[in-house]
């Protein structure tokens, strides 16, 4: 009878397990993905200043599930996880495994792993994870920025926030008298100290792995828990972030070296260092005595003191474990770039940037690499600590050209005892870059293009490369000398042109910090350089040559107080004799933007003589944002008007859009739907340019999109307004239907126990199950095949057990809500005897592994309209 009644049971086990895996493939099939593992929290939690593990001045804040997350990322199938965003949405990113810890260090710690991810469906969207006791911590692209996952505070790994590195804060003010040029004197390169230019080829380019050991002082411990493991896993989240540096600007990786942990110290009073630049003079002696001169690339120690200093260009050397960064905070984005990333960068030889001479800057100005104004503002610059020279708070997290050529060429001449792999990956090719002369005080933009046999996602930078005079002051900054750089650098993006300056300061007549135009007859060099995301990057050089002229190339009329009403009219500027060689532009393009200089949609005249003088034709165009373009037809240059003027043309003046109706609108319950202009009537047919929502009752958008409220039903009215030009209608409603969709009832477990020789045992199994919509549920089928019996009646299970038999039994049943909503679930019964003793002994007990199983059963679903 036990082989039977087993037999019986394994065989529903499979019947179950069947309707689970096709749920989860009809699930699959939809493309359909729940978030299981996130919470959102609208409320922001307290600050703890005192454990506060990274700040940001605007993020979602989520409460995770870590156990659970850790056993899905930790599985060995393919790794789909949904990722917190900072606007409340979730991105789905494919994860696989990639280490940075040695496969003895790996062993030791199974719980400490790391991860490269993408988005499905999006590849441009990527990044590095990691996850640990500590918790989950993640930094990748999206839309452009990048996007941060983290504990708020260090000693809470259950409260997260995701926000865009716009927005990041420092955890704490930066030390400004502790970063010390590169110690210079121990190792050389000679041919390092001359700009260099790396000649690129269509050619299958190489990854470099480099074994790296780092220290770590017993303050910096304490501050992360003070355990090995705990430790262990903030380096490897800190070595997480540098090598999503290096390895997509460099193809370089760092990998913790075995045997780590045994540099690890966890007690202050104990260990030998002093928690200052000073360990810079015994940290080679204890890492080749611990981990073996022979078994590591690099090495570095990490502290809560000092501030940073490192050896120049001394991987692969006996010098390599000469590198100390220490903060009184050792966490967060800011400490792991500006500090960590910017001492390894010495390592490999590179030089400081920055031509500013204030706060920190003062004396460890490299002369020969001073290519960026002020502090500068990529990883190997001094951002936020030179004081009125600060282009920004916190370095960007990228090289300039100038590091990328230096530690290029270093791991290439220098740097020779990584271990190098072939990447089947080819390095962009720019399209050649022309030489323009323009004329002085006047804005231009830059353009380059580059193609990809990968066809990888391109990212594009454009850098003055030019070395002059050391600046003294922010004012020393902004003024021309002839040969000092003039516009700092920009994080890369997707597209290869640049203005110089940026539109927002024509536009607002502003000279910003940072960019200054040229203002004496000189030559500008400038370096493109095109990144695939993969380490390869592509440059290549580019010249302008600078006429001085009194006012620059500038436009008279239009001005502030001009109006135009008629529908032609009259643009006038000054040429600054730039139709006269060497500019030698005979030919202007003048174009209309209306919406204050943003956007030039509106093309007046094409390809009229650059004299001075053009009349132009306006027709139907009303707008108090007006402002006119003039730009060299055969050139780079051009010449927006200094401020917004008024235009009054054709049969739109003054009028706002008035809403009329709108088309029939229907979506189902819990469905989201795109608000479109061409749904919606405006009188005598008008077109308006856009539409915008405001927040009403019963719903929730993001742009145009609308959702609502779940469980809503009925008739939703959303509060929208549009716009024609300057005028913007009064607030109307846009009706929708919304269908009321079924629901699916939710039919819980169930247990219960009978006595053995019983009879008719009536069970009611509908008592814990569910209805959000509150229909009258009922049992609308069984599943039984066990060797008792069982009936249905009035609603309920009547359950008699085989003569004899004590032990488990299992009944399947399904209910149904009456609108075609069902759901299924078990009720387990035992069979008990008088005696406890011989219950244990009752065939059922090979039922218990059966029973751990059906956790994995999910009831089949479906949705329906009522």
């Amino acid at each position: 009878m036990r082989t039977e009644c087993y037999m019986r049971n394994i065989y529903l086990l499979f019947v179950l397990l069947s309707a689970f895996i096709s749920v989860n493939l009809e699930a699959i099939n939809k493309k359909t993905f729940k978030n299981r593992h996130w919470i959102k929290i609208f409320d922001n939690p307290p600050e703890e200043h005192s454990n506060l593990n990274s700040k940001a001045s605007k993020s979602a804040i989520y409460n995770l599930d870590l156990s659970s997350f850790s056993n899905h990322l930790f599985s060995d199938k393919e790794i789909i996880v949904e990722l917190p965003l900072p606007n409340g949405d979730f991105a789905i990113f494919n994860f696989q495994p990639s280490s940075i810890m040695a496969p003895g260090l790996s062993l030791k710690y199974p719980s400490i792993r790391t991860f490269s991810g993408f988005e499905v469906g999006n590849s441009k969207h990527k990044g590095r994870f990691d996850i640990s006791t500590n918790g989950f911590h993640g930094v990748f692209i999206y839309k452009g920025d990048k996007v941060f996952i983290e504990p708020i505070s260090r000693n809470n790994n259950k409260t997260y926030h995701s926000y865009f590195r716009a927005d990041a804060q420092t955890v704490s003010d930066k030390s400004i008298g502790k970063r010390f040029e590169p110690i210079k004197d121990k190792f050389r390169l000679e041919n390092l100290k001359h700009a260099y230019s790396l000649k690129r080829t269509n050619k299958i380019e190489q990854t470099k792995d480099y074994r790296i050991a780092i220290a770590t002082t017993g303050e910096y411990s304490e501050f992360h828990g003070g355990t090995k493991e705990s430790t262990l896993a903030a380096l490897v989240t800190l070595l997480n972030r540098v090598n999503e540096i290096y390895q997509n600007e460099l193809a370089i990786k760092l990998v913790l070296v075995n045997n780590n942990d045994t540099i690890v110290y966890t007690d202050k009073d104990t260990d030998p260092f002093k928690n200052t630049d000073e360990d810079i003079d015994v940290i080679s002696d204890i890492i080749n005595t611990s981990i073996g001169v022979d078994n590591y690339d690099i090495g570095h120690i990490i502290g809560t003191g000092g501030g940073g200093l490192a050896g120049f260009a001394v991987v692969c050397s006996e010098f390599k474990a000469e590198g100390v960064t220490g903060s009184a905070s050792p966490t967060g984005d800011a400490f792991h770039v500006d500090y960590v990333a910017h001492e390894i960068g010495h390592q490999f030889g590179a030089d400081h940037t920055f031509n500013g001479s204030l706060g920190a800057c003062d004396g460890n100005r490299e002369t020969l690499s001073a290519y960026e104004p002020g502090s500068a503002s990529t990883i190997m610059g001094y951002a936020g600590i030179c004081d009125d020279q600060n282009l920004q708070n916190n370095s960007d997290p990228y090289f300039h050209i100038r590091s990328i050529d230096q530690i290029r060429q270093f791991s290439s001449q220098g740097a020779t005892c990584g271990t190098s792999k072939t990447q089947n990956n080819h390095t962009p090719i720019i399209d050649a870059l022309a030489e323009f002369t323009i004329p002085a005080k006047t804005p231009f933009t830059l353009t380059g293009q580059a193609t990809d046999a990968e066809n990888d996602s391109l990212s594009y930078s454009w850098e003055q490369y030019d070395l002059g005079v050391q600046s003294s002051s922010k004012q020393d900054d902004q003024i021309d000398d002839g040969t000092r750089p003039l516009f700092r650098s920009f994080s890369p993006k997707e597209t290869g042109d640049r203005t110089f300056p940026k539109i927002e300061s024509i536009i607002a007549n502003n000279i910003v910090f940072g960019e200054t135009l040229p203002t004496t007859t000189r030559t500008l060099n400038f370096r493109l350089a095109v990144r695939d995301g993969q380490g390869n990057i592509a440059d290549q050089s580019v010249k302008l040559n600078v006429i001085q002229s009194d006012n620059g190339f500038n436009i008279n009329e239009p001005s502030a107080s001009t109006r135009w009403n008629d529908t032609v009219n009259l643009v006038t500027w000054d040429t600054s004799n730039t139709q006269q060689a060497p500019v030698s532009c005979s030919y202007v393009d003048i174009l209309l933007s209306t919406d204050s200089g943003i956007n030039f949609n509106h093309t007046l005249v094409l390809n009229t003589l650059n004299d001075g003088s053009q009349e132009v034709e306006i027709l139907d165009i009303n707008t108090n944002k007006a402002r006119i373009k003039v730009k060299c037809k055969n050139n780079i240059f051009f010449t927006i008007n200094s401020s917004d003027f008024e235009i009054n043309s054709g049969s739109a003046i003054g009028s706002k859009p008035i809403f009329s109706g709108q088309k029939d609108l229907e979506i189902d319950e819990d469905i989201s739907l795109d608000i479109v202009l061409s749904d919606l009537i405006f009188e005598g047919n008008q077109q308006v340019d856009s539409l915008s929502l405001a927040g009403g009752d019963n719903y929730t958008f993001s742009g145009l999109k609308v959702k609502p409220n779940e469980n809503f039903n009925g008739i939703l009215h959303i509060i929208a307004s549009a716009k024609k030009g300057d005028f913007i209608s009064e607030l109307f409603n846009i009706k929708v239907i919304v269908n009321s969709v079924n629901d699916l009832p939710s039919a819980k477990a169930d247990f219960e126990s009978v006595d053995k020789g019983s009879t008719g045992n009536y069970i009611d199994v509908l008592t814990n199950d569910t209805d959000i919509d509150n229909d009258i549920l009922i049992i609308k089928s069984f599943e039984y095949i066990g060797i008792g019996s069982v009936e249905l009646s009035g609603n309920k299970l009547i359950y008699t057990p085989a003569v004899d038999f004590t032990g488990v039994e299992l009944i399947a049943y399904s209910i149904d809500d009456g609108n075609q909503g069902t759901s299924t679930n078990t009720v387990t019964i035992t069979v008990m005897d008088e005696s406890v003793e011989e219950a244990k002994k009752s065939s059922g007990g090979s039922l218990s592994y059966f029973l751990s199983l059906i956790a994995l059963f999910i009831a089949r679903k479906k949705r329906v309209k009522k």
